[in-house]
């Protein structure tokens, strides 16, 4: 497979960590962030949107993320009984 350069900007404790890790597992970072991006992708595989709610997607601006919302939901619910 053809490879291709990607430059990251993280912070420096981030990059110690992942090179500390790297030397830990034998790993290369490059080889690291492959494997993430391939284990999230595996996991997503499987996750369906259904059509009623892909319609209404984009449609609330916010910062948090589906489970946040949620959750919310679910907590304010819980407070309410």
């Amino acid at each position: 497979m053809k490879k291709t350069k990607l430059t990251l900007y993280i912070d420096e404790d981030v990059s110690r960590k992942a090179k500390k890790v790297a030397q830990i597992t034998g790993k290369s970072i490059s080889a690291m962030v492959k494997d993430y991006f391939n284990q999230k992708e595996a996991e997503i595989d499987g996750f369906k949107i259904s059509d009623p709610v892909i319609k209404w997607m984009g449609m609330l601006e916010t910062s948090k993320s589906y489970k946040e919302l949620r959750d919310g939901i679910i907590d304010d619910k819980m407070r309410e009984k």
